[in-house]
């Protein structure tokens, strides 16, 4: 009996010093991660967005809209390749390859398919709506760590991303402390720092492996109509054309990056397209030469406008309808758009 309860007492022993040794091993972790930097979070969370496989449910809500999707991310030899299932109305799914937007309508029986590169949404409503470190100016923006927290049952550290000027939003983010996964994300006023946009997952896994068949259609499209978009042609060649209109009054630490002609689908009249960023927030403007009745229409609608988290403002100037637009305060968009002048009124 002594010695049946001296092997117990050594157990007992045992078992308090191993579980101390795990909770200091635990500390230990926890405080290498509280030591990593906010850049050094959101240089992980661009890994693991991009190569990890994962599944859940996305909730994405933005003013006067509310999206649910299933969605389901398969990293393989080729490529990432992404499923989106709108889990509302009648299910209209995305299916991102290395090479195409593959966009199906049940209600509809289409299918829309652009290239990669063209796609008009080449990102996810995921990816989309992350910063990258890479274009955070430290002159505009601050990094700081907030409190832990934990998102759909899994615990995460968050960053704040805060503007130093009324001209751009900032960020909220929510990170797996595992993996530095986004697990939700807010797009927020600066000055009241309330969210305008928010995309959170509210149930994710992790797994190892996701088959090729779990990323395909759950659509049979066979008798489907299906269009496919390539870069519009056009009888006009303006190779080398150049594009004289620019904004003559930037916000701080915005500047050009995109200057070129697009053509819409049905038409052989150009419009112009210009981009404007602070490496972060981007503000495209786009120029287009309408008819005499459209410039009467249009400059009764001239002034600001919001679709979404996005800010628009539209007016007339020596026949082109002006709209400059992105996901930035109002006093943005206007700024750029009233200031813009072709190269001979500069």
């Amino acid at each position: 009996m002594k010695h049946l309860l001296a092997s117990l007492i050594t157990l007992k022993h045992i078992a308090v010093v191993f579980c101390g040794a795990l909770v200091a091993m635990g500390s230990a972790f926890a405080s290498e991660v509280e030591k990593q930097s906010p850049q050094e979070w959101l240089r992980q969370m661009q890994q693991a967005v991009e190569g990890i496989n994962y599944e859940g449910t996305l909730v994405h809500m933005r003013p006067g809209r509310v999206e649910q999707f299933r969605v389901l991310q398969r990293v393989h030899t080729q490529g990432v390749t992404e499923r989106l299932v709108l889990m509302d109305g009648m299910g209209a799914e995305i299916i991102r390859t290395p090479d195409e937007v593959i966009c199906i309508f049940p209600e509809h029986r289409s299918v829309v398919v652009e290239n990669r590169q063209d796609a008009r949404a080449s990102a996810g409503p995921l990816r989309a709506s992350l910063p990258s470190v890479e274009d955070l100016a430290p002159a505009y923006y601050g990094l700081s760590m907030g409190p832990d927290d934990r998102v759909a049952e899994r615990r995460a550290l968050t960053i704040g991303i805060k503007p130093k000027d009324q001209y751009r939003y900032g960020y909220r983010l929510w990170l797996d402390k595992e993996t530095a996964m986004p697990l939700k994300s807010q797009l927020v006023v600066a000055e009241s720092d309330v969210p305008i946009e928010e995309i959170r997952f509210v149930a994710i896994s992790l797994p190892e492996e996701i088959s090729a068949a779990a990323v395909e259609p759950g659509i049979d499209t066979s008798d489907f109509e299906v269009t496919r978009h390539k870069k519009s042609a056009t009888g006009r060649d303006i190779t080398g054309a150049a594009i004289t209109w620019r904004a003559d009054d930037l916000p701080p630490g915005f500047m050009l990056t995109v200057s070129r002609f697009e053509f819409m689908d049905g038409s052989d009249e150009p419009r112009m397209h210009l981009v404007y960023t602070d490496g972060l927030a981007s503000v495209s403007v786009f120029l287009d030469r309408v008819g005499e009745h459209a410039q009467k229409q249009a400059q009764k609608e001239e002034g600001a406008s919001m679709m979404g988290a996005a800010n628009a403002y539209t007016l007339m100037k020596e026949g082109l309808l002006v709209t400059a637009m992105g996901e930035v305060p109002a006093r943005t968009v206007e700024r750029i758009a009233v200031s813009m002048k072709p190269a001979a009124a500069r």
